[in-house]
């Protein structure tokens, strides 16, 4: 039942066919069309590689730098600790410190290496004539 209907439906199909030499023309078009799309990504995945591995030094800098300064703020806080109340909420963010300041330098860095990412692929780009 199916084949009948499919029979049926290409029967009424008789395309136009064109002479070799435009067929040929048409094809070469299409290739070379073809050609470029494939050349353009090919700058793209190059210039994408680049701005990742821009992002990536960017972030484990801004990581390194913000680790640096880790020590000293933790003498601070331990310090300001002394002064404040048992009871206080400060107290529990200042128990808590070290694994605060781990997850602000994560984000910190993060977020440096997506604007590092966004701003590298942004200059990366060919410009416009």
């Amino acid at each position: 039942m199916e084949d009948d209907k499919l029979r049926q439906l290409f029967d009424n199909f008789d395309p136009e066919l064109t002479s070799g030499v435009q067929f040929f023309n048409k094809l070469e078009r299409k290739l070379n069309s073809v050609e470029i799309i494939v050349k353009h990504n090919a700058e793209v995945r190059a210039r994408n590689k680049k701005a990742v591995v821009i992002a990536a030094c960017v972030g484990f800098i801004v990581g390194f730098l913000f680790s640096l300064a880790l020590p000293y703020l933790n003498e601070a806080v331990a310090n300001w600790k002394m002064t404040l109340p048992v009871d206080s909420f400060m107290h529990l963010f200042a128990d808590n410190f070290t694994i605060i300041a781990w997850s602000i330098i994560g984000l910190v860095s993060v977020i440096s290496s997506l604007n590092a990412f966004d701003l590298s692929r942004t200059l990366l780009q060919p410009q416009s004539k």
